[in-house]
Parts: structure tokens; sequence; C-alpha cells
């Protein structure tokens, strides 16, 4: 009797660990049908697919993924190898590259990055959840700044040009200064705004490297570079 009972309490653990396996290897659930039909505006932060290159805790390095990012939910939905859509399980996600839209980097405004890099783990910023993906723009020993994107649905009130109330996204973005205290200050993507940000001992240097360098900080690739020069000084 006891010796069926190691037999059977083998077979559990094994019929468990499988399961977790499967679980792990599929790295998420089934995207749910949209349920924002009718809602004017777009729960993600590029309508058209687009590729990602993603690095996982138990697969590694996936490249070349097929993606959307839902940032009204915070939820990456992905085409898996089987070609289903599914929502990753942002415990397995360490980073993440997002590539924009190729038609959108072709027709957008002078200075935006063909990529952007999403992380976890800025839960010191309020109203970021630790498992919340954020757009990292520069991180470093002295400072780090990164942007949330979120699309807010907001009801739209009656009017003679519509009688109902309908909902519709607006999209914000809101960009946030850590230092290496891990003070934590909201930001405008502007250059005063940025450099009175700074701890005054570095606000002489941050002028010198924006006007040596011919910076304007409301493009993103000179923020990126701006924050690389002062973060190596």
């Amino acid at each position: 009797m006891k010796k069926l009972f190691l037999i059977a309490t083998t077979i559990l653990i094994s019929q468990l660990v499988v399961a977790q396996i499967s679980n792990i290897n599929m790295n998420g659930a089934p995207a749910r049908l949209s349920s924002y039909t009718g809602v004017d505006g777009s729960p993600y932060l590029f309508t058209d697919w687009s590729k990602a290159d993603i690095e996982t805790l138990n697969a590694g390095l996936k490249e070349d993924v097929a993606y959307r990012l839902n940032i009204h939910d915070n939820e990456l939905e992905v085409v898996n190898e089987a070609g289903n859509k599914i929502y990753l399980n942002k415990d397995f996600i360490e980073y993440a590259v997002l590539h924009r839209p190729s038609v959108l980097v072709a027709t957008s405004e002078e200075g935006i990055l063909p990529s952007l890099l999403f992380k976890k783990g800025f839960d010191i910023v309020k109203g970021v959840e630790p498992d919340e993906l954020v757009n990292v723009i520069s991180e470093g020993e002295k400072y780090t700044l990164i942007r949330k994107f979120y699309s807010d649905l907001v009801t739209q009130p009656k009017n003679s040009y519509s009688p109902s109330q309908g909902q519709i996204f607006v999209f914000e973005e809101s960009f946030y200064l850590i230092d290496s205290n891990k003070n934590v200050t909201s930001v405008r993507n502007k250059t005063n705004s940025i450099i009175k940000s700074l701890n005054k001992k570095d606000q002489s240097l941050a002028k010198d490297i924006v006007k040596e360098n011919n910076l304007n900080l409301s493009r993103e690739d000179h923020l990126m570079v701006f924050f690389q020069k002062l973060n190596e000084t």
C-alpha cells in the first residue's frame, strides 16, 4: 500500500511539473476579443502590428515577434509560434524592444526613435505598477528617464451633434526623471524643463552638453544622446 502511494505521488508531482513547464513555454494567455467596439481612437500604442525583440526569463531572446502594445490595459499582445494571438505573461518579460511600424517612422516628424525599449520594475514612480511596462529612454547611475504611455477611455459629453454619450480613447504620455537617490520628478520633454529638474550641481554641465551638441530635448533621439553624455561624466 505504501509503495502504491509513493508511485501515485510521483506521478502527480510529474504531472504538476509538466503542467508548469507547459504554462511557462506558452508564456501567456489567449488574447481576448476586443471589448471596445464603437469606441473612437485606439487602446494601442500603435494601431498597426509591428515587430519586437523580446527577452524572456524562460525562453531567452525572441526576435521579430509580431506585436501590439495595449497601453490602456498595459498588455503586450503577440503572435506566438503557433500563429495564435496571446498576451505575454509579464512575469517572464525581462525587456522588450518594440520597433515602430515602418510607415509611421517614414511619415513622422524628425527626431523619433525607430525602436523603443520597454521594461518593468519602476513602481518607485507613483501610478506605475510593479509589472507595468514603461518606455526607458535612458538608464544610468546618475539619471534615468522613463516615459509612461497611456490611452485613457473618456466619455464624451452630449451635444446637439451627438445626442448619445460616446466614448473615445485619449492618448497620454508622462515623463519621469529618477536620480541616483531614487528621487522622482515629473518632467516635460522640453529643454528648460529637463535642465531645471536636474540636481543643481549638474545644471551647468547639462547646459554645456545641450549647447555643444546643438540638442533639442523635445526630440527623442536628442533626449537619449543628452542623458548618455550626462551619465558618462
